[in-house]
């Protein structure tokens, strides 16, 4: 089954530039503040953990008849839609993760919002 680009435009714009304004908001904060090094046992910088964390609020398991019901009726995409569309276009999540320029999470042609 297929996404309706119609009716879950108006939320796919939102999601890139709601993930935008918070990177933004984010690093703004950053600068103000003194951030630890890293957290220990985590080998990730603190721009990998934002990205990790706005992935995961969209981590969920539904069954098939639930999945379906939501493609045909929300206006909002499947999660993991909304995870990989907004981070593939991000250049600050490309550069957070060293994704190549070409590659699925860092393609040459992004959707820019604002």
């Amino acid at each position: 089954m297929k996404i309706n680009g119609r009716s879950t435009k108006g939320e796919n714009i939102a999601d890139n530039g709601g993930l935008k304004q918070a990177y933004r908001a984010y690093k703004k904060y950053e600068r103000y503040r003194s951030l630890p090094q890293q957290l220990p046992g985590v080998n990730l910088t603190h721009d990998q953990l934002f990205f990790l964390n706005y992935a995961q609020i969209w981590c969920g398991i539904m069954n098939d008849k639930e999945a379906v019901r939501k493609l045909r009726t929300s206006e909002h995409s499947p999660g993991p839609i909304r995870v990989k569309g907004p981070l593939s276009n991000s250049v600050d999540f490309a550069a957070a993760y060293n994704c190549p320029e070409g590659s699925p999470m860092n393609p040459i042609q992004k959707c820019k919002v604002w």
